[in-house]
């Protein structure tokens, strides 16, 4: 079968870490261009990735593609995505999908209208443990679901290529908007929709580090979620039922997942799949995916209206935002 041609849409950390690897190793799609605004940069991935060409503008080359990975700051997210579905061309973007739920439901008709694929990047949905979890919990083996703990925390190592993320207008958010995308997704997966919410962070007027969020799913399972950018947490979901209890991790694309019932403990770690997985590997199956729902004419792993799902959840969050407590916030008097 002849491979899906894919334009690379912006070359920052995203796209050379994660994007142009899986690409690279995919059997089933190639890059035939990346697009930058920097034209030096564009020309320096296009060498080191082994891509034929390079442009400073998508429009100039779409006669040389079949399809589009749109790895560019979140606000643009949307404009340039509903621009390429109204010209037919597949769309797979990175997360979040856009900045609110009216820009997701403008990508979602534009592609519907179009009778092109829109994925969205919640590569998580890739993990073997992700459906290992979701099966587990569906089955009941835990017994009545009591609860749920979600802590997910990491100091940042990304190496940013620039500084979009620290701004509101080009980020749409803090933390919330960029790590809990994930694991808020997962918890959709995992749970079923939610019905009612606290959130708390630190923004301030300006994009949160730190929130906490407790949710009320539809099923009446209540717990908390603890995201932040200054700290490392302990990044694993515990569920517990009236039987048992289950601990996964949700920042390793093979992570550690642990059952527990009574004094007994139990770790599932390599059992949720054959063979350890990687990031790259994920992405891989992310652009696989992509490229087979092309050419089957059949929609996404994660369509759209999943990455809309998520949106729908952190807008709620944003709008009933109320301030996080931090320790250093109100710090005692000094007796002297």
């Amino acid at each position: 079968m002849q491979k899906v041609r894919l334009a690379v849409l912006g070359c920052g950390a995203v796209a050379q870490i994660h994007h142009l690897p899986a690409i690279c190793a995919s059997e089933r799609a190639e890059a035939t261009v990346v697009v930058d605004a920097d034209a030096g940069r564009a020309r320096t991935v296009a060498e080191r990735f082994g891509v034929p060409a390079s442009a400073t503008d998508y429009r100039e080359v779409l006669d040389r593609v079949d399809a589009a990975v749109i790895a560019l700051p979140n606000s643009l997210h949307a404009p340039v995505a509903v621009d390429l579905l109204r010209r037919g061309v597949p769309v797979l973007v990175e997360k979040p999908m856009a900045l609110t739920v009216r820009e997701c439901d403008e990508m979602i008709a534009a592609a519907e209208a179009a009778g092109a694929a829109l994925a969205v990047g919640l590569d998580f949905r890739f993990f073997d443990s992700t459906r290992f979890v979701k099966d587990f919990l569906a089955e009941g083996l835990l017994g009545e679901l009591k609860r749920f703990d979600l802590r997910q925390g990491v100091i940042p190592r990304w190496p940013f290529a620039t500084d979009f993320l620290l701004r509101k207008e080009t980020a749409g958010g803090g933390v919330l908007a960029d790590f809990g995308v994930h694991v808020l997704d997962l918890l959709l997966v995992w749970l079923g929709e939610w019905e009612a919410l606290d959130y708390r962070d630190d923004a301030e007027g300006g994009i949160e580090s730190d929130c906490e969020l407790l949710l009320r799913m539809r099923s009446g399972v209540e717990g908390a979620v603890e995201i932040s950018r200054t700290r490392n947490l302990r990044n694993t979901c515990i569920f517990e039922g009236e039987r048992a209890s289950l601990e996964v991790g949700i920042w390793d694309p093979d992570p550690t997942i642990t059952l527990r019932f009574g004094r007994q403990e139990t770790s599932l770690a390599g059992q949720a799949g054959s063979v350890r997985l990687t990031f790259q590997d994920v992405f891989v199956r992310q652009i696989d995916d992509f490229a087979a729902a092309i050419r089957e004419g059949r929609e996404p792993f994660v369509p759209g209206r999943e990455g809309r799902r998520c949106l729908e959840l952190i807008e709620a969050c944003y709008a009933a935002r109320q301030p996080l407590e931090l320790p250093w916030s109100n710090p005692p008097e000094v007796v002297r």
